[in-house]
């Protein structure tokens, strides 16, 4: 059986992925969330009701309780076969109105969380010389939009540190890839997240932000009504891409049921295609 260790699996895509693992009955879950002894203690006990499935408490935030949730599987399990890094949390509201100390928050989840994921994990993979690591990234990787710079921000530099670091571990037997979903109806956008938090500067735009954010909002709300994108694609395309045989996972994977498949496949082929071309120039 294989190990698969998922952080953020309270709820959306990681609550989802655990159910769906769990009735294939060939897998290890470690499903790890925060609060399992308050908030998400209901949670934690429905899961935990699963086959295969344990639950354990794991801020991502925390170098400590990553390193010793490690240990503690390894120890159980011998290895970790399959890291998926599930872990975020969103953002909005304009650029100059979130202090350093909030953007530092939304990246220490979105693109630190991950890395310290990564770091405690591959070393085990590289000395069986296989492991898999999907992360949750999003369309918002590709392209930055008014009031979500700093969140797509967050999006980018898990786009570069996974592409760029794919060549490196490839060659120690670790497949490290991307998922990037498109907008699905998610707890992910009905959570307070980590937003701009200087509402005086906020005011000093007399009321674009509000309005651009009701705009927004409304053309959002109108797209998931219209096209209903279902999670559960995701977390099939996720399934999908962990039963690949080794060596043929795409390592960028967009999944977008508003702007379509097409267009989403076209973007992601595109990239690469422009990076190998600039690669090429410069002698690589």
């Amino acid at each position: 059986m294989k190990t698969v260790l998922i952080t953020g699996a309270s709820s959306g895509f990681g609550k989802m992925l655990t159910e769906q693992l769990s009735a294939k009955s060939q897998y290890n879950i470690i499903a790890t969330m925060r609060n399992t002894n308050s908030t998400n203690n209901k949670v934690k006990q429905e899961l935990e009701k699963l086959q295969n499935v344990e639950v354990l408490e794991l801020d991502v935030t925390s170098e400590k309780e990553v390193n010793m949730v490690t240990e503690l599987v390894l120890q159980k399990h011998q290895s970790i076969d399959i890291l998926i890094n599930n872990a975020g949390v969103f953002g909005g509201g304009l650029l100059e109105a979130h202090s350093i100390e909030q953007v530092q928050k939304l990246f220490d989840i979105n693109v630190y969380a991950p890395l310290r994921l990564m770091k405690a994990i591959l070393p085990s993979m590289r000395n069986q010389q296989d492991g898999l690591i999907i992360n949750l990234s999003s369309m918002l990787g590709f392209f930055s939009i008014p009031l979500n710079a700093v969140y797509c921000a967050t999006k980018f530099a898990l786009e570069a540190l996974v592409t760029g670091s794919y060549g490196e571990l490839i060659q120690k037997g670790v497949e490290n890839i991307l998922i990037e979903p498109g907008t699905f109806p998610t707890e992910l956008y009905q959570k307070s997240g980590i937003k701009a938090d200087l509402p005086k500067v906020t005011n000093s735009y007399d009321g674009m932000a509000e309005q651009m954010t009701e705009y927004a909002n409304n053309a959002v709300y109108g797209a998931i009504q219209k096209h209903n994108p279902n999670p559960k694609t995701v977390v099939d395309k996720i399934i999908d891409l962990i039963e690949m045989e080794k060596g043929t996972r795409p390592m960028r994977n967009p999944i977008d049921q508003i702007s379509g498949e097409t267009f989403a496949q076209k973007v992601a082929g595109d990239i690469s295609a422009l990076a190998q071309t600039q690669m090429k120039a410069y002698g690589f």
